[in-house]
């Protein structure tokens, strides 16, 4: 089993496509619907074992729901864990990572197609095990994975306090970070409890608490409100690695430390409904940044922060189905310092709204999973001093010949889609899936071109956007306990990768065939 879990998710996808020529049925998406279609009938006549766990239900015969925690969680890192964020502090291309640089036209479908689902997530963090591990792992390109692990423990330490533990773990293209979270809960009365939780990392500057409330439980709902101090530390071994004459390399002293508040709403179940919310905002944050190399160029950087996200979710015996609205935004703005020779002046705010709709149904040992998401996603770049800014930014391009390419006011509309159809007898070691993935992007023309949309946001990322992406998916799960789950999966490209970023077709357009493997595994105890 090990032999093929490492075979699967050790083959990356290639650096140029493969010179494997398929017929022109999967150039529209048409055909992509009839192959949905068409898998009802070919796993309806299937007659292999396989395992009901994590398909339409869960493994005590209830209805799967969906929770926001997952979603949440990956966003507190970005601002938890700054310091290894992708760029670290000194990035100024916005706190969440929407676009960087490394990343592809494919690395939002390939995180899409090989992360743990918003029904995974509740399983994880609803099951009641308080002991678990999970791993996400998917090729990227020919040298690199994208990883996302957790490990989590709790130690019961009285009758009314609850040490628990978690360990995150991300590579990728937005991140590369270990982090342990230490979350101690107090119980006040049935319905009462305080805690307390803090990060461990390397970097003793980016150390974070958070103190809150939490009101209710899982058959009345709850009502939790949290304050979190980022950064807390930093002012102070700031003022010691001065005092030392022993600088960091970057050193920042905050005037205003950021401060994120956070309330989370989750609803009981009534009738067939339940509702969860959750809303955050850091309020502006003041530095004073300077860097050991450059003595004379210290910059003032000011950033913003917040979040919110609905859910409202109906479940029957064999049919959930539900709808989510996520928001996320970021502001960032950089400028001189008093009396140093920085020349930079500019900043960025980056806005993304995702709305999206789901359901899984089972009938005997056949279902159907559906997700579709439709985002409106902002990336605006202002600047007071551009000459200063081109002059340094090697990303961006043609700014000799066409200067108003920079700065930039990115808009587009964007679709994500996900059918699978999956076919799981209950009881038995083998789970299959067969499922497509889409995912298309409509930029909105800019002032530089009515013919290439979005020419500007391009010429900064200039093999991120095309207009259509899509793979066909297949996955095999095994189930080898209750509590234990792997699935390994390899994917079909069905848009051959024929288009280059601004549009048009490339010139070695030979069709791509294969478009990576991947692992998931989860284990509770």
């Amino acid at each position: 089993m090990l032999y093929w879990f490492s075979f699967v998710i050790s083959i990356a996808k290639p650096a140029t496509p493969l010179n494997i020529s398929l017929t022109d049925v999967f150039r529209c998406r048409l055909t992509a619907l009839l192959l949905r279609a068409g898998m009802v009938l070919v796993l309806g006549g299937m007659a292999l074992p396989a395992a009901a766990l994590g398909q339409g239900q869960n493994s005590s015969g209830e209805p799967r729901r969906a929770t926001l925690w997952g979603w949440e969680t990956d966003l507190r890192l970005f601002m938890k864990d700054r310091a290894n964020n992708l760029g670290g502090i000194t990035y100024d291309r916005g706190l969440f990572r929407m676009t960087t640089v490394p990343m592809d036209m494919e690395y939002q479908l390939d995180l899409f197609t090989y992360r743990h689902s918003y029904f995974d997530d509740y399983r994880w963090h609803y099951s009641g095990n308080g002991n678990g591990f999970r791993s996400s792992v998917g090729s990227l390109n020919t040298a690199n994975f994208a990883v996302r692990s957790q490990l989590r423990s709790d130690l019961r330490i009285s009758d009314r306090s609850t040490l628990h533990i978690t360990a995150h773990q991300q590579e990728d293209l937005r991140a590369r970070r270990g982090l342990i979270h230490l979350d101690y809960t107090r119980e006040l009365g049935r319905r009462h409890r305080l805690g307390v939780t803090h990060t461990l990392g390397q970097a003793k500057s980016d150390l974070d608490a958070s103190f809150y409330y939490r009101y209710g439980n899982t058959d009345r709902g709850t009502v939790t409100a949290e304050i979190t101090a980022l950064d807390w530390a930093n002012n102070v071994v700031s003022d010691l690695s001065e005092e030392r004459k022993n600088d960091f390399e970057v050193r920042q002293l905050y005037s205003r430390i950021p401060v994120l508040y956070t309330l989370r709403l989750q609803s009981p179940q009534v009738g067939i409904f339940r509702g969860e919310a959750v809303a955050a905002v850091q309020p502006q944050s003041s530095a004073e940044v300077s860097r050991l190399e450059l003595p004379d160029q210290n910059y003032l950087q000011n950033n913003w922060a917040n979040y919110q996200a609905a859910l409202l979710e109906a479940t029957w015996k064999t049919l959930t189905a539900g709808i989510i609205y996520q928001r996320t935004f970021a502001r960032m703005e950089r400028m001189p310092a008093p009396g140093s020779g920085y020349e930079l002046d500019f900043g960025n705010r980056q806005i993304q709204q995702r709305g999206g709709i789901y359901l899984t149904w089972r009938w005997r040992s056949v279902g159907i999973e559906q997700w579709f998401w439709t985002e409106r996603n902002r990336d605006e770049q202002f600047d007071e001093n551009p000459d200063a800014t081109a002059a340094q930014d090697e990303n961006i391009r043609f700014y000799d010949r066409l200067p108003e390419r920079y700065p930039f006011n990115f808009h587009e509309t964007r679709q994500f889609n996900k059918t699978r159809i999956y076919y799981a007898p209950d009881d038995r070691l083998l789970t299959f899936y067969l499922e497509h993935n889409g995912d298309w992007r409509t930029p909105h023309f800019d002032t530089a071109s009515t013919v290439v949309r979005a020419i500007n946001y391009r010429n900064y990322y200039p093999n991120h956007v095309i207009g259509r992406n899509e793979r066909l998916t297949l996955g095999i799960g095994f189930r080898f306990s209750e509590q234990a789950s792997l699935t390994l999966g390899a994917s079909l490209d069905l848009d051959g990768d024929l288009t280059h970023g601004f549009g048009g077709e490339r010139d070695d357009a030979s069709r791509a065939y294969f478009d990576g493997g991947f692992g998931r595994l989860q284990i509770l105890w």
